[in-house]
């Protein structure tokens, strides 16, 4: 992992984030309040596959601690996203890690370079981020997010 990089989360992606997160909690893990994430939000830079797009973050999220780790548990709702995809193509499960950086645009060229694809992009306000796909392996996605500064 690049020096440069701090851990926030590892994100699973899943059918029903009550069930889910009543499987953690019957391990003593949670609770996972859920959020409904991306309504009334301005997004922009927005791109799945490399092209630009209008994809909907209609989506249920909940995060907990696991002894210091945060996990995000992630439902989609409706429209078309990566999140949907991973659950048609590959069932629930380990969707992506994600770290803060402080420069998004030239942690994505690094990756390029080291072999990975961009998947989607965009921004909020106050947060830019961007999922990478691994070229050569079926690893999970790596989610780079920068917090603007004010």
């Amino acid at each position: 992992m690049p020096k440069n990089w701090k851990f926030a989360h590892a994100a699973l992606v899943v059918k029903d984030i009550d069930k889910a997160a009543r499987v953690f909690e019957a391990l003593d893990v949670g609770p996972f309040p859920p959020f409904l994430g991306g309504q009334g939000m301005s997004f922009s830079g927005k791109t799945v596959h490399g092209k630009p797009v209008d994809y909907d973050m209609d989506l249920r999220i909940a995060r907990s601690d696991l002894g210091g780790l945060t996990v995000e548990l992630i439902q989609p709702l409706k429209g078309e996203s990566i999140y949907k995809e991973f659950l048609e193509e590959k069932g629930e499960g380990l969707h992506h890690l994600a770290f803060m950086v402080d420069d998004v645009d030239a942690e994505i060229a690094d990756m390029q370079k080291r072999g990975f694809r961009v998947i989607q992009t965009g921004a909020m306000p106050n947060t830019k981020w961007a999922y990478l796909e691994p070229v050569e392996s079926g690893g999970p996605l790596i989610e780079l997010c920068q917090a603007h500064k004010e």
